[in-house]
């Protein structure tokens, strides 16, 4: 563990690395889906079926990198996994609302 100024670097880490893949993983679906390889549905699907994994690998990391010697439980660690997990979860469903609204636009359209 790394400490810098009295804060600690590797849970900030883990976050942005986490908050990295939520990142890339839109910018993939929805650039699959600008070149009509991936559908807006599947994509957010996709996600809502990833935001589990990525709640609790995020909150076992932090959890496992957590500073022991300062006296707390951990229990900061398993919220800021579930956070993460909840973000992704929303996100998901963010995306697949949107892919519903524009099939259903497409068929009001034709």
């Amino acid at each position: 563990m790394v400490k810098m100024g009295g804060y600690l670097l590797t849970g900030d880490l883990i976050l942005m690395l986490y908050l990295l893949l939520l990142i890339s993983l839109n910018v993939g679906f929805f650039t699959l889906f600008r070149k009509g390889k991936l559908n807006l549905m599947v994509s957010g699907i996709i996600m809502i079926i990833l935001a589990p994994l990525i709640g609790f690998s995020s909150g076992a990391l932090l959890f496992h990198f957590y500073d022991w010697s300062s006296g707390g439980t951990g229990e900061g660690a398993g919220y800021g996994g579930a956070f993460l997990g909840l973000l992704a979860l929303a996100n998901g469903i963010l995306v697949l609302v949107i892919g519903g609204i524009r099939w259903i636009l497409h068929f009001v359209k034709n």
